[in-house]
């Protein structure tokens, strides 16, 4: 195989707005980075792409664009490219927010097109022979269920790490399930957050450069786990899951066999006011006393001004032998998470959110209207179980896996 990584700084040089916590005020300086991460990988004559932005999301236009240029310029298989985000809430305001008002930054926005499409380029040119080791460890006390100490969670963090034939590192590819909320709205500082500080941290370590992923962290944070606050918390909790990392990783032994891809889309029709949650819930919050009640009614009532809508959701598999990739769209609960990984007992799967679209928060049937997530939700209740449904069966089909 072949592996080639590229890292671009792309922090503004001057105060910018935000996406996230609903800010109307421009940055006030840097706390750490904003950047593109880029792998590219090939596998069995095969290119596979992928670009991280430091972004609370990305956006589908954006993500086609980048696609179609990338691959008329290299030659590749459009769908082997895969556009993310780590979905911090301190970067700049790429993209326009379904439930937020927030201004977006459109030169930035190219400004990161630009570089995501250039960083490509050179990670594809990069590439050099190398082998690949996978490591597991599960990271305790530091971030779980947000809604319920305890709840449901996935505490499972990866790292690829790829080395030539001399035996030089090339670059890592870290993975984690965890809301890099930890600085609040009250922060004006341009930064990456959790993800960016464990990625800092495990770079200086490791001595290569190192993307970090997002996986399934729609209902999990650092909310029953903070000891501090701001930087000093981001210092803190970031230093433990590095640590905790190392000291507890576990080799995952990689076995050779098919290597495939496959993308699918599944889109879901929604109208609040046909849908009997939506009024049941807007019924429920009228009697409330809920200090959130307001917030809350405010995300049913625009969900309400929306009309009727259809929203696509996208997926893409990745198959390199005993290894499963699933990337998904938006914020997806950690229950999802765990039926996606539980149904291949047989492979090690990863799974990488917040890419080639954003879809907000997809909620299982047992948990839709619950807690907060539901009410930042585009789907009708049991949608987002038959987007995830739709993922496994495909999954089954090209991991030639038994149900």
């Amino acid at each position: 195989m072949k592996a080639g990584f590229d890292k671009v700084n792309i922090t503004p040089q001057k105060p910018c707005y935000m996406a996230g916590y609903s800010r109307v005020e421009k940055s006030r300086g840097v706390l750490d980075p904003i950047e593109i991460n880029t792998l590219a990988l090939e596998m069995e004559g095969e290119v596979y792409l992928l670009g991280i932005l430091d972004s609370i999301m990305v956006e589908e236009s954006f993500c086609q664009r980048i696609r179609g240029q990338v691959s008329r310029q290299l030659g590749l298989d459009p769908e082997h490219i895969t556009v993310s985000a780590i979905h911090t809430h301190s970067a700049p305001s790429f993209f326009k927010m379904t439930f937020e008002d927030n201004q977006v930054e459109t030169e930035l926005t190219e400004s990161a097109r630009g570089g995501m499409e250039k960083s490509m380029v050179r990670a594809f040119r990069a590439m050099e022979e190398c082998r690949v080791t996978l490591e597991r460890a599960e990271i305790e006390g530091l971030y779980g269920n947000r809604n319920v100490k305890g709840g449901v969670e996935d505490k499972r963090a990866y790292l690829f790490s790829f080395c030539n034939i001399e035996g030089k590192r090339l670059g890592a590819l870290f993975n984690i399930s965890a809301h890099p909320t930890i600085l609040d709205g009250s922060s004006f500082l341009l930064s990456a957050d959790l993800l960016g500080h464990i990625r800092g941290k495990l770079q200086d370590t490791l001595g290569c450069p190192l993307a970090v992923t997002n996986g399934c962290c729609g209902d999990v944070s650092t909310r029953f786990y903070r000891r501090l606050s701001g930087k000093e918390e981001l210092e803190f909790t970031a230093g433990q899951v590095v640590e905790q990392f190392l000291e507890k990783k576990k080799t995952v032994p990689l076995v050779k066999g098919p290597v495939g891809s496959h993308t699918f889309e599944v889109t879901s029709h929604f109208e609040a006011r046909a849908d009997e949650d939506w009024k049941r819930m807007s019924q429920e919050l009228e009697q409330s006393q809920s200090p959130m009640k307001e917030f809350f009614m405010g995300r049913l009532k625009l969900k309400e001004s929306f009309g009727p809508y259809d929203l696509k959701m996208i997926g893409q598999l990745r198959l390199f032998g005993n290894v499963l990739v699933v990337i998904l769209p938006g914020d997806v609960l950690s229950g999802f998470g765990n039926q996606i990984k539980n149904a291949f007992p047989e492979l090690e799967v990863v799974i990488i959110c917040y890419s080639n679209t954003y879809c907000n928060y997809l909620v299982p049937r047992e948990e839709y209207g619950k807690y907060f997530e539901t009410y930042n939700s585009r789907l009708a209740r049991g949608e987002a179980d038959r987007f995830i449904e739709k993922v496994i069966c495909e999954a089954r089909e090209l991991s030639g896996t038994a149900s």
